[in-house]
């Protein structure tokens, strides 16, 4: 009996021990990226406020113009429950080879639209950034936020800590730091 137990926690540390060294690099990429990007907050609880970015973190500037964003939608289920971001972003996906696949969008974005970066996923082959502009923007008289979520994909191999020049670059090349 006991060698039947022994022999199961040999197998499981063995199926188990290789995902776990795999995530590593991936998430000392992430890492690497907040700190390149960091991260703002949104004012959510303050009805007349929300939307208004209370930590600002990096601004990028928007490169392409007529980029579609969803408009910000804060939701709260009941009076005495916390207002929550409906992380409903519009997304547009770049290749490495600098291809622009857009997706649908309540809003269309502008070249030079100042964005703000809310969170940021690491994926072995693509880079998210969820971002929301930075300032409202007008559509149909009414000021209102818009949220993009933009996925950079990266063809080949796995991405690591040691592509992070790369995966800059091509970030860069679409949203700049705003100057």
């Amino acid at each position: 009996m006991t060698r039947h137990v022994l022999s199961g926690v040999v197998v499981m540390a063995v199926v188990v021990g290789p995902a776990v060294t795999s995530a590593l690099p991936l998430g000392q990429l992430r890492d690497v990226l907040k700190q390149r990007y960091p991260l703002s907050r949104l004012e959510v609880q303050s009805k007349p406020h929300e939307g208004t970015v209370i930590e600002r973190g990096a601004v990028l500037s928007l490169e392409a113009d007529g980029v579609p964003a969803n408009t910000l939608r804060i939701i709260q289920t009941n009076t005495k429950s916390p207002r929550f971001h409906v992380r409903d972003y519009a997304e547009v996906e770049i290749t490495d080879e600098g291809v622009i696949k857009p997706g649908a969008g309540q809003l269309r974005l502008p070249k030079g639209t100042r964005l703000v970066v809310l969170d940021l996923k690491a994926e072995p082959d693509r880079i998210r950034l969820f971002t929301h502009t930075a300032d409202p923007i007008v559509v149909g008289g009414k000021p209102v936020y818009g949220c993009t979520e933009f996925v950079f994909s990266f063809h080949g191999t796995p991405l690591t800590a040691r592509d992070a020049a790369q995966v800059e670059g091509v970030i860069e090349r679409w949203l700049p730091f705003a100057g």
